[in-house]
């Protein structure tokens, strides 16, 4: 059974890359969804994604049908060949470390990860932002989540609920 996930969390990470699951994220993941997940440099946007293991046959299928499109169009096989290390070779599993989970590093770099991490639910996968670059974002509604969280960070900082 794939997770779909849900939701929105404005985590702490640590210098290891820690951080305590969000709510969402640990209710797409009880028991019976795929235990493993797998973190990713996401292809379009300037984030990560995340989503359980299982999940890598859907996007090799995916790959696969629109490599035949383009084959179909005559079209080079370079793209498919990028777009499948893209996949395949920019991700790393991502271990659950007690209650949290631990971010690898390096998929923190290409996601400039840093103490600060939103987590958002994309149904069959979930993204991992910076939050500064949530702001930059073209979306408008996604800009102001982003505000929103950092804001309610902020409140709970200062001892204001």
């Amino acid at each position: 059974m794939n997770a779909l996930y849900h939701g929105s969390e404005l985590c702490e990470v640590d210098a290891d890359g820690n951080v305590a699951a969000p709510a969402f994220l640990e209710a797409a993941l009880s028991p019976g969804t795929d235990p493993e997940i797998v973190v990713a440099k996401h292809r379009a946007d300037s984030c990560l994604i995340g989503y359980g293991r299982s999940h890598l046959a859907t996007l090799a299928a995916r790959a696969e049908r629109r490599r035949l499109t383009e084959e179909d169009r005559g079209e080079e096989a370079r793209g498919h060949y990028r777009r499948m290390r893209d996949t395949f070779g920019l991700c790393e599993r991502m271990p659950r470390a007690g209650t949290g989970l631990r971010i690898p590093a390096a998929m923190r770099h290409l996601g400039r990860i840093d103490d600060l991490a939103l987590f958002v639910g994309a149904g069959d996968s979930f993204e991992i932002w910076n939050p500064a670059l949530a702001l930059e974002s073209e979306d408008e509604h996604f800009r102001a989540l982003a505000e929103f969280r950092l804001r309610m960070r902020g409140s709970r900082s200062k001892g204001v609920q």
